[in-house]
């Protein structure tokens, strides 16, 4: 028992994502997954594959108190034994699910797929199981709920007849929300740069995180820099100051009239 939770601990804290355990009623060979699947085709994948008979549950467990993806968290303790007893008999496991930044997410594209689409929580999801009018129940789980509530209550949609496919996964962090989100942005500047030839990009690095949005509002384009601007500036200065200069130089006279012997003292004039 405590192997396994070591070794599910370990599953989900290498996880560049939310990761995803997927029990199914069909008898399968577990199957681990590393390939990157965005949580439209995941749940798409669910869904049809899925007995239309049974229902699917699926357990989304929130951030934690430090905005970090809290599955890991609940794992890595051991506080919860029963679904360590059943991660071997997992259908399948994605290891990288993209796209899962909110149970509302999860609850949009379990609709593209299902009209029969119920959100519940922790305490109201066996009501939401028993309602007939329930195909999917997306179940919102709180970091800092009871473990043992979310052990129980995942470990009893795993044995439940009319339950087809269970599935536990988690929001990613916001770490890792806002690094995806950076790296798109920074592929749209670099998209939109051989549109404009022959002209240099005002780069402020302040812009940089874009705060976390991948809009390209702001951005724009300039035909000098500050750097290069700066020097221009500093070029006509000089020049202006050493016109100047020279010029100040020429109106220094002299004297013009040289004689042999000077006048006398008192009759200079």
């Amino acid at each position: 028992m405590k192997l396994v939770s070591i070794i599910l601990s370990a599953l989900l804290s290498s996880a560049a994502a939310a990761p995803a355990i997927v029990w199914s009623s069909a008898k399968a060979e577990s199957k681990h997954s590393s390939d990157v699947i965005n949580s439209h085709a995941f749940v798409s994948n669910l869904v049809s594959g899925s007995d239309s008979s049974l229902k699917s549950v699926v357990f989304v467990v929130g951030r934690d108190v430090h905005g970090s993806e809290g599955l890991t968290g609940l794992t890595s303790t051991g506080k919860l034994p029963k679904i360590s007893s059943m991660y071997a008999d997992a259908s399948s496991v994605h290891h990288y699910v993209r796209g899962i930044d909110s149970v509302e997410t999860i609850t949009k594209d379990a609709k593209d797929f299902s009209d029969n689409v119920v959100a519940s929580s922790l305490k109201l999801y066996q009501a939401a199981v028993d309602s007939d009018k329930s195909k999917v129940i997306v179940v919102k789980v709180s970091a800092d709920a009871d473990p043992s509530e979310i052990d129980a209550a995942v470990a009893s949609a795993i044995g439940n007849s009319e339950v087809g496919s269970v599935v536990l996964t988690a929001i990613r962090g916001l770490s890792e929300v806002k690094l995806e989100r950076n790296a798109n942005a920074r592929k749209t500047m670099y998209k939109m740069q051989p549109k404009e030839k022959g002209r240099r990009r005002l780069e402020d690095n302040a812009n940089d995180d874009n705060n976390g949005s991948t809009s390209t509002d702001g951005i724009y384009f300039v035909h000098f820099t500050p750097n290069i601007f700066a020097g221009l500036l500093f070029m006509f200065f000089f020049f202006a100051v050493t016109y100047v200069g020279i010029g100040c130089m020429g109106m220094i006279a002299g004297q013009d009239v040289y004689v042999t012997k000077y006048p006398t003292i008192g009759r200079e004039v």
